[in-house]
């Protein structure tokens, strides 16, 4: 058995089957070579001045933006976010794309309605979740949500952030 494989073997390899390769190798090579024209010329660089008195400052956040710095408000090793949990439609974009456009009451309730990205308003309610991070909403005000985020804490475990979406002119 073993000598078949061998002799099969030294067979495959003694046989050229690269003619058809070398043709088209040979048929490229004498193809016309083109020509291509120079780039265009580049505009020259022209620094746009920033008068800072006018406008916000681009480092802070914009009105209806998640808190710039939010702090922790607790290190948890047993806070850690269920893998077997189904998404809900908000998770699926980050905080700062969302846009909190209005609260309502129904029956008792207070609901956050949140514009999307692509300009669709869905309602949220306490304890339901939105962002990428994990963030169930804690507290809906009447013109601010709280979200409590799971944050990896750089040792294997999370710790709940706390941020929060005001109402703001954006949109």
């Amino acid at each position: 058995m073993i000598m078949l494989a061998l002799c099969l073997g030294l067979w495959g390899c003694g046989q050229d089957t690269t003619a058809q390769l070398d043709a088209e190798l040979e048929t490229l090579r004498h193809r016309p070579v083109g020509h291509l024209d120079a780039l265009p010329e580049q505009p020259a660089y022209q620094p746009l001045r920033y008068d800072a008195h006018e406008r916000r400052s681009p480092f802070a956040p914009a009105p209806g933006m998640v808190a710039a710095a939010p702090a922790p408000l607790k290190a948890q090793a047993s806070a850690m976010p269920d893998p077997d949990r189904a998404r809900e439609p908000l998770e699926g974009y980050a905080l700062n794309v969302l846009r909190l456009v209005g609260t309502l009451s129904v029956d008792g309730r207070t609901i956050a309605l949140i514009r999307t990205p692509e300009g669709r308003v869905v309602r949220l309610q306490r304890q339901q979740h939105i962002g990428e991070n994990n963030g169930r909403v804690t507290r809906i005000g009447s013109d601010h949500i709280e979200i409590t985020e799971l944050a990896p804490n750089g040792s294997g475990g999370f710790s709940e952030v706390s941020r929060t979406l005001t109402l703001g002119a954006t949109s």
